[in-house]
């Protein structure tokens, strides 16, 4: 009798744990696909980081020196492809990684600046503003907007970075670029 038990299950262990086979390589399959989703989204974000990262970098280089002020269509001493153009290589292989175009630089508005205003005695280039005996000096507050669009050349990561500066110049350096 225990025989005849035994002949007549037929294979139900076997087909339940294919059923279960299936299932963990089905757990397994999609654990997998879940971990290669989220390494793209890292990598994406990544690029995204450094292409941005480069974008406020050629910001940071084109508003340290009044040369944005004196000539807007040429603010790097070197430009790369174009004017106002700055390359990146992130890796050191000799090969452009990241392109930054920066737009002309925008004057917004110009503030002329009066005597009594300039502390001349503590910021001795403020002193080269001092126009006496009249109200308003040689200087003037300036402010000016720059945009960058940077690009990886690889991956196509975009990112376009905005940002504003005020600078104290005199009315000479600024006159065709922004008037007053």
């Amino acid at each position: 009798m225990r025989n005849r038990a035994i002949f007549r299950q037929k294979g139900v262990v076997l087909v339940i744990s294919l059923i279960m086979l299936l299932a963990v390589t089905l757990m397994v399959v999609t654990a997998s696909n879940i971990v290669q989703t989220n390494l793209k989204v890292v990598g994406n974000m990544e690029s995204r980081d450094q292409v941005r990262f480069a974008a406020v970098s050629a910001i940071e280089e084109a508003i340290s020196s009044s040369r944005f002020a004196d000539n807007p269509s040429s603010i790097f001493t070197t430009s790369c492809g174009a004017s106002n153009q700055l390359c990146f290589d992130s890796n050191s292989d000799g090969v452009t990684d990241i392109t930054v175009a920066v737009s002309t630089p925008a004057c917004v508005s110009v503030i002329p600046r009066k005597n009594v205003e300039l502390d001349v005695y503590n910021f001795p280039d403020q002193a080269t503003c001092f126009l006496p005996p009249g109200v308003y000096s040689m200087c003037a507050a300036s402010v000016w907007e720059f945009s960058a669009v940077a690009t990886d050349v690889v991956t196509g990561a975009e990112v376009t970075v905005r940002q504003g500066v005020s600078i104290l110049t005199t009315l000479n350096n600024i006159d065709t670029a922004c008037p007053v």
